[in-house]
């Protein structure tokens, strides 16, 4: 082999390792480019998804327009449960607010935004009036659920819910405890915040945590609708 042709096989392997070189560090950032793109679609949501979804049975409820909610409300699209009282004194209308603000965020993205439905923890206060008057102040649709409080418990129950309620001591002029209790309807009730996510076949699906925010209530959504 003469020197002429050493030196031209050393230059088609030398231009040869290079395109392997490139090809192999095109390759490799493609692929952290598509891990990259997983990993935001599937990015864990704040608080829980549920594999595979729990089947639930709805007792059947008053709706805040006087009809039945049943099982069959939370058929054929996604829905929220929220449950809470129209009392509340911040996680309700916080949490309300929040659904409400993410909602408008996808409607300007033109994207559907589940139903969302109020399940009220304190039905001897809550009535069907009292549920429309507080729920509509948010959003125009969202509903309010009432009624009998072995019905919601049962329920709450299914969704891992747990609510209590709280009694406030009565204090004297000085602010001191008096020890004595207030009236049989001045009370509160403690609470998850949690919003519990159901899919078209009325199971659940995703516990959405606090602290909410818009945008991380629909980012979310988004995750647990499109796995």
């Amino acid at each position: 082999m003469n020197m002429k042709n050493t030196i031209l096989i050393l230059i088609v392997a030398a231009v040869a390792v290079a395109a392997g070189s490139w090809f192999s560090s095109s390759q490799k950032t493609a692929q952290e480019e598509a891990v990259e793109a997983a990993r935001a679609k599937f990015a864990s949501v704040q608080g829980n998804i549920l594999s595979p979804p729990r089947k639930i049975a709805v007792p059947e409820l008053v709706k805040h327009d006087g009809t039945a909610f049943n099982g069959k409300d939370l058929q054929g699209q996604w829905s929220i449960l929220f449950f809470g009282f129209t009392n509340c004194h911040m996680i309700c209308p916080t949490g309300m607010s929040m659904l409400a603000q993410a909602k408008k965020l996808a409607e300007d993205q033109k994207v559907d935004f589940p139903q969302v439905y109020l399940v009220s923890v304190d039905p001897e206060r809550d009535d069907p009036g009292t549920m429309k008057k507080f729920v509509s102040g948010f959003d125009k649709d969202f509903i309010g659920v009432t009624g009998d409080p072995e019905s919601i418990k049962a329920l709450s129950l299914q969704m891992s819910v747990i609510y209590m309620r709280a009694q406030p001591e009565k204090s004297d002029e000085s602010g001191k405890s008096s020890g004595e209790k207030d009236s049989a309807d001045n009370y509160q009730i403690d609470h998850s915040a949690a919003m519990l996510l159901i899919n078209p076949q009325g199971s659940l699906t995703a516990f959405l945590n606090a602290p909410h925010t818009p945008e991380r209530i629909l980012k979310d959504i988004k995750v647990v609708s499109e796995k």
